[in-house]
C-alpha cells in the first residue's frame, strides 16, 4: 500500500515544478501529505519524539512573518500543559504600569515563570491567545518584538482577540497558552 500511496504522491509531484512543489512524507510512514507553493520549509521544529511540530503550508500565506504558526502538531507521549492568561502584573496581582508597552513584556516575563514552572521551553508551545484592549495595529511592533525574543523565527499557532477591556480596570493585554511536554516522572512537578 506504501508503495502505491508514493507511486501516486510521486506523479502528482511531477506536474508541479522542483522550485514549488515540497512532499512531506510522516515520519511513522503512515501519513503522506503534499503541500505545493513557494514557501520552502514547512515544518520548523523535526524532533518528533520531543518538539512541537509548526507547519506553515505554503498553500496558505507566510504567518511566521506575522508572528505565528498556522498549525501546531503535537508530539506521543507528551502532556499538556494549559497556562492562564498571564497580563502585566507584580507578585501580588498588581498592574506595574499603566503603559501597554510596559504591560506585554511584564506578561511575557511572566509567562517564561510559568513555562519554567513547569519544565517547558519556549519551543514547548503549541498555541497561545493574546488579548488587547484597544488593539491598533501599531500595538503589533513591540507584540512581534516579544514573541521574536521568544521564539525567533518559529512561533507557535496564535490568535489574537481585540477586547474592549479585561478582566482589571487598566489592564491591556494578556496572553495565554498552551504547551506540550514529555511525560516524565522526574519532571517533578505531577
Amino acid at each position: 500500500m506504501t508503495k502505491s500511496i508514493t507511486s501516486a504522491v510521486n506523479s502528482i509531484v511531477t506536474k508541479f515544478s522542483r522550485r514549488n512543489a515540497l512532499l512531506w512524507l510522516g515520519g511513522s510512514g503512515l501519513g503522506t501529505a503534499l503541500v505545493a507553493g513557494t514557501q520552502k520549509e514547512v515544518i520548523a521544529q523535526g524532533n518528533r519524539d520531543r518538539d512541537v511540530q509548526l507547519v506553515n503550508p505554503p498553500t496558505l500565506y507566510n504567518a511566521p512573518q506575522n508572528g505565528y504558526s498556522h498549525i501546531a502538531i503535537t508530539p506521543p507521549r507528551t502532556k499538556t500543559v494549559y497556562i492562564s492568561g498571564q497580563f502585566g502584573s507584580d507578585l501580588r496581582g498588581n498592574l506595574i504600569s499603566n503603559d501597554y508597552e510596559a504591560q506585554l513584556v511584564q506578561a511575557f516575563r511572566n509567562l517564561r515563570f510559568a513555562l519554567n514552572a513547569v519544565g517547558a521551553r519556549p519551543q514547548d508551545v503549541a498555541k497561545t491567545t493574546v488579548l488587547i484592549v484597544n488593539h491598533t495595529e501599531e500595538k503589533l511592533i513591540p507584540l512581534g518584538r516579544e514573541i521574536a525574543n521568544l521564539w525567533g523565527n518559529t512561533p507557535p499557532a496564535n490568535t489574537l482577540i481585540p477586547v474592549p477591556r479585561l478582566a482589571l480596570d487598566g489592564m491591556l493585554f494578556e496572553i495565554d497558552a498552551y504547551a506540550v511536554i514529555p511525560e516524565s516522572p522526574n519532571n517533578g512537578w505531577y
